[in-house]
């Protein structure tokens, strides 16, 4: 019986432990194929919508129907996304369970992947290849497609906005620009209001250098 195996993360991870920013992504599509008995098993790997869980899925979704109907012939098409540590999903498509989507799913674990997504399309060649066949063909297909997309890393940031007296603005900026933050956007009426872009790791230390000065006031901390 084939299995669907998936995590949402939901179980967090220790507060004391540092916050991660940056991931590893595949810089575009890529494909790789494997053959083995006369099957033939083609890879197809893609980005997905880097730190964004519910478009990445909508995205996951698209990529896979069209594979499938690019493939409408083909026995099974297997797939894997992983999207933030420990959010994942994978698909043995109706091989036997674990022979298939936990492959290429390793896969993308092991390169240390996120938002990212393979598909793997299998046509039979009239050989069963076993258990242990199966890993190895979806794993190879899926890690050759990986290696052709190739990778890049990525940071996650997130938002903090600001409002202050104009007479701060000299402190208020320099601030910024220590923890590395960039304005996105900016209105100075009676009191100026600045909205900040910062990395993931760093949003605590920028939140507190603000809250140390004294007129600056935090409106909005989106993490």
């Amino acid at each position: 019986m084939s299995e669907d195996r998936r995590s949402d993360g939901a179980s967090g991870r220790p507060e004391d432990l540092p916050v991660r920013d940056t991931f590893p992504v595949l810089r575009g599509e890529g494909t790789g194929v494997f053959k083995a008995k006369g099957s033939k098993f083609i890879g197809y790997a893609t980005p997905l919508v880097f730190g964004e869980k519910e478009p990445s899925e909508k995205l996951a979704a698209e990529f896979l129907e069209r594979v499938r109907k690019a493939h409408h012939s083909a026995r099974h098409v297997v797939f894997a996304w992983q999207l933030g540590e420990g959010d994942y999903r994978a698909s043995d498509d109706g091989e036997p369970a674990g022979s298939a989507g936990p492959p290429v799913h390793g896969v993308l674990r092991s390169r240390d992947l996120h938002y990212s997504m393979v598909a793997v399309v299998r046509y039979f060649g009239g050989v069963k290849l076993g258990v242990g066949g199966l890993i190895e063909a979806y794993r190879e297909a899926a890690a050759e497609a990986c290696q052709d997309a190739g990778e890049a890393p990525r940071t996650l940031e997130v938002e903090l906005t600001v409002r202050f007296d104009p007479s701060l603005t000299g402190h208020v900026m320099r601030t910024g620009k220590q923890h590395k933050a960039r304005i996105i956007s900016e209105r100075f009426e009676k009191k100026c209001v600045l909205e900040w872009s910062v990395a993931a790791a760093t949003r605590p230390a920028l939140l507190a250098a603000f809250e140390g000065i004294h007129g600056v006031e935090v409106v909005k901390s989106k993490s």
